[in-house]
């Protein structure tokens, strides 16, 4: 039997497989395809839409279904669509409500295979632009059914952003507003997450929890960090995320997935 025979790994990409230069390091990229070669899967767990990930997915060896949008979408290895959560009824009332409450917010709204930008922002616009990707701006009122939605993202200086998202507290219940960055205030239907995909992933690869790990270092890494068997957390994650990890690793500057892999090694006996 090969060395990592079913286990599941699932990793974050922005400040953990990626360097702070958006760069994989060749040192991970070995590491990922010995455990790829060693019969292990390997799934992305990423806040990021479809169109930010294609310039890495002929370099890594993506072997098992994996999450983008925070949760909301899973695409199997061959990037086919498995699952779009979609979004609930009121979240047109919700982008009306937040744009008129918080006039220098930006919105930007993820289809499966869409960007639709309500209004732009700064931090939109650096967004967009960064990572290449294609959007179209339209009114809130051009914006298909909801159902058909995968995520919002509120967008905004931080300060701005941090009241939004106090603002966002009580619809608890119907909505999941999470953070990959302080400019940035993503909104999933509530119950969708990075730790529901991985679940669904799993069953989907017949993989007990017990044999799945997830890498991460942000506030939308939390609830796979504290589903899987073993949650790692790079050592540039912030102090609140640092300390949810069951194992702290190298920074996303040094090899952080290389280290996981190593850990695995060691540890896949016991």
């Amino acid at each position: 039997m090969k060395k990592f025979q079913g286990i599941l790994l699932a990793c974050d990409m922005d400040g953990t497989l990626l360097d702070d230069e958006r760069c994989i390091s060749s040192a991970n990229l070995r590491a990922l395809r010995y455990f790829a070669d060693e019969g292990g899967l390997f799934s992305l767990a990423t806040g990021r839409a479809f169109d930010a990930v294609t310039d890495y997915l002929d370099l890594l060896p993506v072997n098992a279904p994996y999450s983008l949008l925070n949760g909301s979408l899973i695409l199997d290895a061959q990037h086919q669509l498995l699952h779009c959560a979609g979004m609930p009824s009121q979240s047109r009332a919700l982008v009306n409500d937040v744009l008129e409450r918080f006039p220098q917010v930006g919105c930007e709204v993820f289809l499966e295979k869409r960007i639709l930008v309500c209004r732009m922002s700064p931090e939109t616009e650096h967004h967009m632009r960064v990572l290449h990707l294609n959007y179209d701006c339209v009114p809130p009122s051009a914006l298909p059914d909801p159902s058909s939605w995968c995520q919002i993202n509120f967008t905004g200086a931080m300060d701005v952003i941090a009241a939004l998202r106090t603002y966002l507290i009580p619809f608890g219940d119907v909505f999941s507003a999470v953070a990959t960055m302080p400019t940035f205030c993503e909104v999933t239907r509530c119950g969708v997450g990075k730790g529901t995909a991985l679940r669904q992933i799993a069953a989907s690869c017949n993989v007990p929890r017990e044999r799945v790990f997830s890498v991460g270092d942000s506030d939308n890494d939390l609830s796979m960090l504290d589903w899987a068997a073993i949650g790692f957390v790079p050592a540039n994650a912030a102090p609140d995320i640092l300390c949810r990890a069951d194992v702290r690793i190298r920074d996303n500057n040094h090899d952080a997935i290389a280290h996981v892999i190593e850990y695995l090694e060691h540890h896949s006996n016991t």
